[in-house]
């Protein structure tokens, strides 16, 4: 499948060369192109990838904070016109580049999933990625799918990925994760699946947790200390015009940490809208646009936005493709399912947790 916009198509092709350790091959070295003959836009009818661009390639995906989706025949893509549900078939965010062969992604496949390649059900891994019709460079990654009717010729079957999935089941059986590790993480809001063992993403959902309980029951016990330590001089002794009660400065601190949240999305947002309007924006990379921002500054997003060329084509079309955000979104769409569970179990600010997050990363 190939779609074009301006000066940058769109492309879902499939290979599937696999290693026994679960890594999978998503695309080749070099030149390559389609069965069907795609790229057509591109001069030299390739496209091409080598360690430089597969680089940008990572440093993208690191940057973002979800995992992508791996789904079942492009379904992710189709959702909005055929009407279907779109079930992940797995996730991937370790990505690596090998010379000679090219990008390879390590997917966190589903049982469900593992279950079809195991059987023989689907057979191939198809990618989907934005193209330059200048160069045919990759521009980012956006998905990837289950397929059984491959883009690439002579590749191999996903089935070796199989032998790497029973032996995970097989050491979950012997091995399985310690009942008082799994209460843990179950008070941290991450829960595990029956005979699963924790995923890193999981892991670092909880590590962070502790991390902002650590801080914040720190903090709690310096202003005990500090509220204890003026007691004892008596309120005679304690100067007003130095010293506030602890309850109004933790107020302060919360509404000026709000404050500070909301003006920082607010320039984000608005960077993102600028540049949609200027053509130089895709309404699909708005959220990777948002989590880049948030992570990056805003500053960096506008550096990035402004080296991009600007695609008439674009100019105040995409507002109007654009859905109005569900009740719910805005402040929370950084934050990952799991990570919402943990802010639920443990009562830790999501400001604090990002931070802890941050820390750890």
């Amino acid at each position: 499948m190939a779609a074009t916009t301006g000066n940058i198509g769109w492309a879902s092709l499939a290979l599937s060369e696999s290693s026994g350790d679960g890594w999978q091959q998503l695309l080749p070295a070099g030149h390559f192109t389609a069965i069907d003959g795609r790229p057509f836009d591109v001069p030299g009818g390739k496209w091409f990838i080598d360690d430089s661009i597969a680089q940008r390639l990572i440093a993208q995906l690191s940057a973002s904070v979800n995992d992508l989706v791996i789904d079942y025949e492009h379904q992710t893509l189709n959702a909005d016109e055929n009407g279907q549900p779109a079930p992940a078939a797995g996730w991937f965010k370790d990505v690596e580049w090998r010379d000679g062969s090219g990008l390879w992604i390590k997917p966190n496949w589903t049982s469900r999933a593992a279950e079809f390649i195991k059987n023989g059900e689907y057979r191939f891994l198809s990618a989907v990625f934005p193209y330059s019709k200048e160069t045919g460079e990759p521009l980012s990654l956006h998905s990837a799918a289950l397929v059984n009717r491959p883009g690439i010729d002579g590749m191999k079957a996903v089935a070796a990925l199989c032998a790497q999935y029973q032996t995970s089941s097989n050491h979950s059986e012997d091995s399985p994760m310690d009942e008082k590790l799994k209460a843990l993480l179950a008070k941290l809001g991450v829960n595990v699946d029956e005979g699963q063992q924790p995923t890193e993403a999981q892991m670092q959902s909880a590590m962070a947790a502790l991390s902002a309980l650590k801080t914040k029951a720190d903090d709690a016990d310096s202003a005990n200390q500090a509220l204890a330590a003026l007691k004892a001089k008596g309120s005679d002794d304690v100067d007003l015009s130095k010293f506030v009660p602890v309850a109004t400065y933790q107020a302060a601190v919360v509404e000026l940490a709000q404050l500070k949240a909301n003006g920082h999305e607010k320039s984000i947002k608005q960077v993102i809208a600028d540049a949609k309007q200027e053509g130089r924006v895709f309404a699909a990379e708005e959220e990777y646009l948002t989590q880049f921002g948030e992570q990056q500054g805003v500053a960096e997003l506008k550096g990035m936005l402004a080296t991009r060329p600007a695609v008439a084509a674009l100019k105040g079309q995409q507002t109007q493709d654009t859905a109005p955000p569900k009740k719910g979104e805005g402040a929370d769409q950084e934050l990952s399912a799991e990570d919402l569970a943990v802010l639920k179990a443990t009562g830790i600010s999501k400001e604090d947790f990002l931070k802890s997050k941050q820390e750890l990363n």
